[in-house]
């Protein structure tokens, strides 16, 4: 027997004698005059195999069977699927900056010769041991750059390794932006690194400085626009192993422009992407500025007081804007991050293993050592460190998780906040109706783009 899907969402166009139907589960969205509404409104009295709810039915608007079983089958197996070794690898977890919200504790030191060795036996043995086709490398710190040589140097080793086992390799950087010259962005296109997230607070020295403070005082602002306006696109665009010129649709590297956005600087955000996308046309590098809600865990009382909670934020940032950042995640996303993934770790400068950026050179999260842990093995007593991340990838234990519309789109959230007690709702939650317009307002867009697309083909 059919059922209307507990992930639905309809809301009126303003202005329009029409709805927006979408599913928070699927994705779908469609666009309902009076007739279509009256024919979904009475759906679950017509027979199944009704002409007219066959669109509902290929949507997900309609199920016949149970959603949240079916989710927790999905979770399960995402988890464990794949053919892929992830590495997080912080060279160092020192930083030249001293962000007053960052979530890390600092310390000096960088990654030696032996973790080197080891860290490339460990991905060796995990990517034989399951028959890995792809190797992903995130580099992340402190800040990265402040290790080129061990960058490179790991690099080569890794590009070796997937060579050698027939296998594909991928690498991106996040970076504050202050090293990223000629000489560093260079030494990233020989290290295969594909694409690069960098922070900017704010579109000018006085609005960005204040939360991204480089410690000898300098303007972070001034120095990171200047790296942005130098860069250009990798001479040589291929970063696998194959030989494929992924040159002409996606030219490399690839940016993502983070901007914390809080109580004082979301009004800039659209004079910052502006400058930013001015950028992007000037240098022909594929820069993407988006806003993300800036965090306050742990972090000085003046972070907090700036900080938006979900529901000030949803207010506060247009939806327009944050469909950026959800850029092809508005349906189940079956594991909310890398963290529940059976193959994926961080890596810190000690040889450290944890499964969360934000868990990185805490010795209480840490499980085990590139040195000597292999998930094939009788573990030692930090193993429930790693377990416990597992323990969020379905939270049926919160009912208001499984009650909730939105469950979909975040999986109950952050598995690091949750096991901290520090689950947070996304802004979504708090304003359904502007997120399903937005999401209509995108789907138009799209919509007329293609159509012009097909007129010029046509032509």
């Amino acid at each position: 027997m059919l059922k209307y899907s507990r992930y639905n969402h309809l809301t009126q166009i303003p202005d329009e004698d029409a709805f927006v139907l979408v599913n928070f589960r699927t994705g779908a969205l469609v666009r309902l005059g009076p007739l279509q509404k009256a024919v979904f409104d009475q759906a679950t009295e017509l027979p199944e195999s009704a002409k007219a709810i066959e669109k509902f039915r290929r949507g997900g608007f309609l199920v016949n069977y149970d959603e949240l079983r079916h989710m927790r089958t999905q979770a399960f197996l995402a988890s464990g699927m794949g053919r892929a070794l992830g590495l997080t690898i912080c060279p160092t977890l020192s930083c030249n900056f001293a962000c007053p919200y960052c979530f890390e504790e600092p310390r000096s030191g960088r990654m030696s010769q032996e973790t080197q060795d080891a860290l490339v036996e460990f991905a060796r043995e995990e990517m034989e041991t399951y028959g890995m086709k792809n190797l992903y490398v995130t580099w992340f710190g402190g800040e990265p750059l402040l290790c080129p040589d061990i960058i490179e140097s790991l690099s080569e080793r890794f590009v070796k390794l997937t060579q050698d086992l027939g296998a594909e390799y991928r690498a991106d950087i996040i970076t504050n932006g202050w090293f990223l010259d000629e000489k560093n962005l260079r030494m990233l296109e020989r290290a295969k690194v594909a694409s690069m997230q960098i922070t900017l607070d704010g579109p000018t020295p006085e609005t960005n400085d204040s939360s991204r403070k480089e410690k000898s005082g300098r303007s972070s602002f001034k120095r990171i626009m200047e790296n942005l306006r130098n860069l250009r696109p990798y001479e040589s665009q291929d970063t696998n192993n194959n030989g494929d010129d992924e040159s002409s649709s996606n030219p490399l590297p690839s940016v993502n422009l983070r901007c914390n956005v809080n109580k004082e600087n979301a009004p800039l955000f659209d004079e910052l992407r502006e400058k930013i996308e001015a950028i992007a046309r000037e240098t022909g590098v594929d820069i993407n500025p988006y806003p993300a809600k800036m965090g306050a865990d742990d972090v000085a009382a003046e972070v907090i007081e700036r900080a938006f909670a979900p529901e000030e934020y949803a207010a506060a940032v247009p939806w327009d804007s944050q469909l950026r950042m959800r850029a092809g995640a508005n349906c189940y996303r079956r594991v909310y991050c890398m963290a529940q993934i059976s193959h994926s770790y961080t890596v810190d400068e000690q040889g450290g293993l944890s499964k969360c950026w934000e868990a990185v050179g805490r010795d209480a999260i840490v499980f085990g050592n590139v040195r000597d842990f292999r998930s094939w093995r009788e573990p030692g007593a930090a193993v429930g460190a790693w377990d416990q991340y597992y323990e969020t990838l379905f939270p049926e234990n919160d009912q208001e998780c499984m009650d909730c519309k939105f469950f979909p789109l975040c999986m109950g959230g952050c598995p690091h906040k949750r096991i901290t007690n520090r689950r947070e709702c996304m802004p979504e939650k708090t304003d359904p109706d502007g997120y399903a317009l937005a999401r209509y307002r995108e789907w138009q867009k799209n919509k007329a783009q293609e159509t012009a697309a097909n007129a010029n083909t046509a032509q």
